[in-house]
C-alpha cells in the first residue's frame, strides 16, 4: 500500500510541477531555466528534466538567448503557439460566435452568426456546425485541447443551462453530447464569468488579484475575481448584480424602488434620451429615431444623448460604490454593448463612487473599459480550455 501511494504521489507531483512551469511561462514569457527555477521554487535539475520533456511534447520551445550581462547567456523558453489550440463558443440571444485560438491565445479564426430565434435545437445545431468548421480549419500539427462554451444564464456545475431569461432556456444540456460527438473535453460557464476569466488571463485584469468584470447591455451581470481566482459562489450563480435594488426619486416624482439593471442598461439609455428630447434638449434625433444604434452614432456632441449618459453614469457609480462597500473590490472592468460606451463619462462615474463610498482612498477605485478582441467571453472560454493544461494538476491530455 505504501509503495502504491508513493507512486501516485510521485505522478501527481510530476504533473503539478509541469503545470507550474507552463503557468509561469504563460504569465512571464521568455524565461531562462534559471529564472523558471526562481519563479516556481523548483530545483534546477527538476526544471531541466521537465523543460526537456515539454520541449519534446511541443508545449514549449527555445527562442534564443537572453541579453548578455557579462557571463554565459541563458537560453530563453516560451510557450509554443503551435503546441495546442482551443475552440471557443459564445451563445447569446442574438448570435453565436466561434473562435479558434493557439496556445498563447492568438485568434486564428473567428466567425459570428446572427440568430433569428433562441430555439435551443436551432442554436445548438449552429454551434455544432461552427465547431466542425474550426476543427476543419485547424492544422493537424496543432492538437485541439478542448472546447470552451460561454452562454447567458445560470449554469450548473455539470455544465447544464439551468435557466436563461434572454434565451428562454430551461434545463438545456449539451456538454456530454458534444464530448462524444467531437471526442474533446467540453466546459460550459456563464458568459460574464468567462469574460472576467478572459480579462484575468489576456486583458485589463492580468496584474490584478481582485477585480470585477461588469457586462452592461440589455441586461447586467458580473464576473468576480478574488485572490486571482474566479469566484462563483456556492451554486455557481455569483455575479447577478443586476438585481440589486435602489430607492430613487427624481425631483417631485414619487419615490420608487428600481433594480440597478433597469437604471443603467440599454432600454434605460433609450428612455432617458427620449425624455431629454421631449424636454427640449438639442438633438439630431427624434423620439421615433431614438434607437440604441442611432444614439451611439450621434456621439458626445448631442446634448440629449450626453445628458442621458451622464445621468446613467451617476447611477452606475452609485452601484459600483455599493459593491466597493460590500466587497472592497478596487478594480472594475466595463464591457458589453453599452458598458464600453461609458468611457467618455468615467469622471462622472468616479465622482458618484466617491460620494457613496464609506471611505474614499486617495488612489480611489479604478474603473476600466474592456478592449479584449474579438470578445472577452470568447477569450475567457479559450483561457478555460488552456487552464486545464497550464494550471490544473489533473491534466486531461497525454503530456
Amino acid at each position: 500500500m505504501t509503495r502504491k501511494r508513493s507512486a501516485v504521489n510521485h505522478e501527481l507531483m510530476h504533473k503539478i510541477n509541469r503545470a507550474l512551469i507552463l503557468s509561469s511561462l504563460r504569465k512571464r514569457p521568455s524565461q531562462t531555466r534559471a529564472k523558471l527555477a526562481n519563479h516556481t521554487g523548483l530545483t534546477r535539475s527538476t526544471i531541466s528534466n521537465l523543460t526537456d520533456e515539454l520541449i519534446q511534447k511541443d508545449f514549449i520551445h527555445e527562442v534564443g538567448y537572453e541579453k548578455s550581462t557579462g557571463g554565459r547567456r541563458g537560453i530563453l523558453l516560451e510557450l509554443n503557439p503551435d503546441g495546442g489550440s482551443a475552440i471557443a463558443i459564445k451563445i447569446n440571444a442574438s448570435s453565436v460566435q466561434c473562435a479558434l485560438a493557439n496556445l498563447v491565445g492568438d485568434i486564428l479564426w473567428h466567425k459570428l452568426v446572427p440568430t433569428k430565434t433562441t430555439d435551443a435545437e436551432h442554436v445548438l445545431e449552429t454551434c455544432k456546425q461552427l465547431i466542425q468548421q474550426a476543427i476543419d480549419i485547424n492544422t493537424a500539427e496543432r492538437p485541439i485541447l478542448g472546447i470552451g462554451v460561454g452562454t447567458t444564464g445560470l449554469i450548473s456545475a455539470d455544465g447544464d443551462v439551468i435557466y436563461s431569461k434572454f434565451m428562454d432556456w430551461h434545463n438545456v444540456s449539451f456538454r456530454e453530447e458534444w464530448e462524444q460527438l467531437f471526442n474533446l473535453p467540453v466546459s460550459v460557464d456563464n458568459e460574464v464569468s468567462l469574460s472576467a476569466f478572459g480579462e484575468n488571463h489576456y486583458g485589463n485584469g492580468t496584474h490584478d488579484s481582485h477585480f470585477m468584470f461588469i457586462e452592461i447591455g440589455y441586461g447586467l451581470g458580473a464576473g468576480v475575481v478574488i485572490n486571482g481566482q474566479l469566484f462563483q459562489g456556492m451554486s455557481g450563480f455569483a455575479g447577478e448584480i443586476g438585481y440589486l435594488t435602489f430607492v430613487v426619486s427624481n425631483g417631485n416624482s414619487p419615490v420608487k424602488t428600481q433594480t440597478w439593471q433597469s437604471m443603467i442598461n440599454i432600454p434605460s439609455l433609450i428612455t432617458t434620451t427620449k425624455h431629454n428630447i421631449e424636454k427640449g434638449l438639442p438633438s439630431t434625433l427624434t423620439p421615433e429615431t431614438c434607437t440604441f444604434e442611432n444614439i451611439i452614432a450621434t456621439g458626445q456632441d448631442d446634448e440629449a444623448v450626453k445628458s442621458a449618459f451622464i445621468e446613467l453614469s451617476r447611477y452606475l457609480g452609485m452601484g459600483l460604490a455599493s459593491l466597493v462597500n460590500i466587497l472592497d473590490i478596487p478594480v472594475f472592468i466595463l464591457g458589453g454593448e453599452l458598458g464600453k460606451q461609458y468611457a467618455p463619462y468615467l469622471d462622472s462615474v468616479h465622482e458618484e463612487i466617491e460620494r457613496h463610498m464609506v471611505y474614499a482612498p486617495s488612489n480611489r477605485v479604478d474603473v476600466r473599459i474592456s478592449d479584449l478582441e474579438p470578445d472577452a467571453s470568447l477569450m475567457g472560454a479559450v483561457a478555460q480550455v488552456f487552464d486545464e493544461i497550464l494550471k490544473e494538476p489533473s491534466l486531461n491530455v497525454n503530456l
